[in-house]
């Protein structure tokens, strides 16, 4: 559901029956790409093994083929846009840290910046500020004057892209049967 005011007139009604609800900020970047490192764009295969690894972590008590389909739904981002990049920092050994997908829509002059994550094993180390970054850069450079992501309204990111220049312009609310 789009519309914020919407989303919350009907959240007491819905949860009440039993739905379960979300609430994601929609945050916009605007102004130059910032400067910093950047990740190498990459094909999906380079990501799988961190990928399976961090879905591990977020899902523990997930089976090994419900893992490997969340690595491989991916793939279906190519269909999301027109241009779907596969961003990776890695370390000075190679390793891979943190990543990210940048949509690039020409038609539209828009960007859309997911799934990015950082490997557990290298978070606070300064790899997740690569791929946002170098995302932002490619969509600034290509024209796209509409950049955005969409976070966790009350997670912890939502705070970490506020400070790397991302302002929330509204909100989203999904309602589940929980």
């Amino acid at each position: 559901m789009l519309d914020d005011d919407i989303g919350t007139a009907c959240a007491g009604p819905l949860v009440r029956a039993g739905y379960a609800r979300s609430v994601r900020a929609v945050m916009r970047h605007e102004g130059p790409g910032p400067p910093g490192r950047s990740a190498a764009e990459v094909e999906l295969d380079a990501l799988c093994v961190s990928l399976a690894r961090r879905w591990r972590g977020f899902l523990p008590g997930a089976d090994e083929e419900g893992g490997r389909r969340l690595v491989d739904r991916r793939e279906a981002r190519r269909r999301g846009a027109d241009v779907v990049r596969f961003l990776s920092a890695s370390t000075a050994d190679g390793e891979v840290a943190a990543w990210g997908d940048p949509y690039l829509d020409p038609a539209t002059g828009t960007a859309q910046i997911e799934g990015l994550v950082t490997s557990g094993a290298h978070l606070g180390c300064g790899h997740g500020h690569t791929a946002p970054t170098t995302a932002l850069r490619l969509a600034a450079d290509a024209g796209r004057g509409t950049r955005f992501l969409i976070a966790d309204a009350s997670d912890r990111p939502r705070g970490w892209y506020e400070r790397r220049g991302f302002a929330v312009i509204g909100h989203t609310h999904r309602f589940t049967r929980g």
